[in-house]
C-alpha cells in the first residue's frame, strides 16, 4: 500500500465521484427525462426515414454446448427463425403497427453432438429505400475456409441478430411510448462520449415483442451508442430459467448491441453479442450458446436523411 497521502488523495478522488454521480443521476426528474426522450425521439425519427445503402463485412462466431442437456429433447426454434438463404428479406419496419423484436428465443440445439463450435464471415448489405427494408448475407467462409458461391446459410444458429440497426426505433419510437415505462439511471462516458444511460421497461411483460433495455444516448446528439438487452424480456426466457433448475445453477444471460460507427449524424453497429450462461453454486460460469458479430470494413454509398425535425 501506498503511503497516506496518496490513500487520503485516492480517498477524496472517491468521494468526489461518487458526489459527482449523485449530482448526474436525474432519476426523478421527470422535465430531463423529457427531454433525453423527445431527443431520441427526433434521433430515431431521422434513423427510420433514412434512405441507407452500405455494406460490411460480419464475423460471427458461434457456440453451442448441449453436453448438460438430458437426452428427452430441447426447446428449438421455430423453423422461420433458423432458416437462411444467400438473399434474404428482412421485416425492419413495422406490420399492423407493430414491430418484430428482431431478438432471439432462447435458444436452438445443433443437431447433432455436444458441442458446435463455428466461424463464419459473411458479407452483408443493408438497403432502405422509400420505406421497404431488404437485408443481404451472402457466405464467404466458413470456420476459415471459404465456401463455393451461392451456398446456403447456415440453419438452426443459436441467436438471432437481425434487424439490429434499426433496434432503437422500436424501444424509442412515441408510437410504442404505451407498451413502456421509461427512468433516467445518470449519465457516463462510453468510449469518451458523455451518454445518458435510459432505463427502458415493457408495460406488458407477457409479451416478448416489447423488450427490456439499459441504453446509453450520446447527450450531444441523442445516437445510440449501446444497447444491452433485459434477456428475461426475450421470448420463452422460461427455458433458461428451467435450465438453470436442471443444472442447479443461476442464469447469467447477457446481450449487447454496440453502435460504434457513425455516418452522417446516424450510428452503425459495430458489435453484437449474445450469451446464455450458467453459474454453478462452485462459482465457475459454463456457457452453453454464444453468438459474437462483429461489423467491419463498411461501404456507404447513401446515407441521407430525409426528414427536417422542428
Amino acid at each position: 500500500m501506498r503511503r497516506f497521502s496518496a490513500f487520503g488523495t485516492a480517498l477524496f478522488a472517491l468521494v468526489g465521484s461518487l458526489c459527482a454521480q449523485q449530482t448526474s443521476a436525474p432519476a426523478t426528474d421527470p422535465f430531463q427525462l423529457g427531454l433525453v426522450l423527445k431527443q431520441a425521439r427526433q434521433y430515431c425519427a431521422r434513423l427510420e426515414k433514412a434512405a441507407l445503402d452500405f455494406i460490411c463485412l460480419e464475423e460471427v462466431a458461434e457456440k453451442v454446448d448441449i453436453s448438460r442437456d438430458g437426452r428427452e429433447g430441447d426447446l428449438r426454434m421455430a423453423p422461420d427463425s433458423v432458416q437462411g438463404s444467400a438473399a434474404t428479406s428482412s421485416g425492419g419496419g413495422y406490420a399492423g403497427g407493430h414491430m418484430g423484436s428482431g431478438r432471439p428465443p432462447w435458444s436452438a440445439n445443433p443437431k447433432s453432438g455436444d458441442r458446435n463450435d463455428h466461424l463464419y464471415l459473411f458479407d452483408y448489405q443493408f438497403v432502405r429505400q422509400d420505406g421497404k427494408v431488404q437485408e443481404k448475407r451472402v457466405l464467404l467462409e466458413k470456420d476459415g475456409r471459404k465456401v463455393p458461391p451461392q451456398t446456403p446459410l447456415p440453419g438452426h444458429r443459436p441467436f438471432d441478430f437481425s434487424d439490429v440497426l434499426l433496434a432503437p426505433v422500436q424501444l424509442l419510437d412515441e408510437r410504442f411510448s404505451e407498451y413502456y415505462a421509461y427512468r433516467l439511471l445518470g449519465k457516463e462516458k462510453i468510449d469518451g462520449a458523455e451518454a445518458w444511460i435510459l432505463e427502458v421497461k415493457p408495460r406488458l411483460t407477457s409479451v416478448s415483442m416489447y423488450l427490456g433495455a439499459r441504453i446509453w444516448l450520446k447527450t450531444d446528439d441523442s445516437s445510440v451508442l449501446r444497447i444491452e438487452w433485459d434477456p428475461s424480456t426475450f421470448g420463452n426466457y422460461g427455458a433458461i430459467l428451467a435450465r438453470a433448475e436442471s443444472y442447479g445453477a443461476k442464469p447469467e444471460a447477457r446481450s449487447t448491441t454496440e453502435f460504434g460507427i457513425e455516418k452522417n449524424g446516424l450510428r452503425f453497429p459495430s458489435a453484437d453479442i449474445t450469451e446464455e450462461a450458467y453459474r454453478g453454486e462452485d462459482g465457475k460460469l459454463f456457457v452453453r450458446a454464444r453468438t459474437s458479430v462483429i461489423y467491419k470494413d463498411h461501404k456507404f454509398f447513401t446515407v441521407e436523411t430525409q426528414t427536417t425535425i422542428k
